[in-house]
């Protein structure tokens, strides 16, 4: 029974081995893609952005996650991560519509960061702009490669979670990264539907 025991770590061993190097290789052609295609393709304006979304409002959608306003000290100390932020068309929104917030923008790709950092820079004045930062890394890094204490208040997922080889594995790295009593706005779309959670 022990070889038998040994036998199958073995095969577990090489097929978790195998899936890495699938995962890898499709985070790779992600990459690649985004790098040569930045998306969202939205135009990059010298002003704030256009409209509203309360999701982006860390008050409106804390109120709608809990029932309550959020308190003063949560307000002074808000920290938000834009998860998969692409060219930063949400992470513009979040800096705007949070002006106390410290924001970090993390995607695969560093063309689409490239393409964020410069919106940014368009729409923002200096005080805010010292409030986002941007880091290219995959969402399975997040537990990884950000300091143990970094937690953030509120995280936005848009558009991501299904795209990645183990959107489960995704999900917890992102939950990895919140704090206790934070939310998360994860938005998923199919061929037949979009839903956000």
């Amino acid at each position: 029974a022990a070889c038998g025991g040994r036998g199958r770590a073995a095969s577990r061993a090489i097929v978790a081995s195998a899936v890495d190097d699938a995962h890898a290789a499709a985070t790779a052609n992600v990459q690649k893609l985004y790098d040569a295609y930045p998306f969202p393709p939205d135009p990059l304006i010298d002003e704030a952005p256009i409209g509203y979304n309360w999701r982006w409002h860390y008050p409106s959608a804390y109120a709608f996650a809990t029932g309550a306003a959020p308190t003063d000290e949560q307000l002074e100390d808000l920290a938000i991560l834009d998860a998969g932020c692409g060219t930063g068309c949400g992470t513009e929104y979040l800096v705007h519509l949070n002006p106390t917030a410290r924001v970090l923008g993390v995607d695969l790709s560093a063309g689409a960061i490239d393409v964020a950092k410069e919106r940014l820079s368009r729409s923002l004045d200096e005080d805010a702009q010292a409030r986002v930062t941007f880091q290219q890394m995959s969402l399975f890094d997040l537990p990884d490669l950000l300091p143990a204490d970094q937690k953030f208040d509120l995280i936005n997922c848009v558009g991501v979670v299904h795209h990645t080889p183990d959107p489960l594995r995704a999900v917890r790295a992102l939950a990895s990264r919140l704090k206790p009593g934070g939310i998360m706005h994860i938005f998923v779309y199919a061929l037949h539907g979009r839903w956000e959670i």
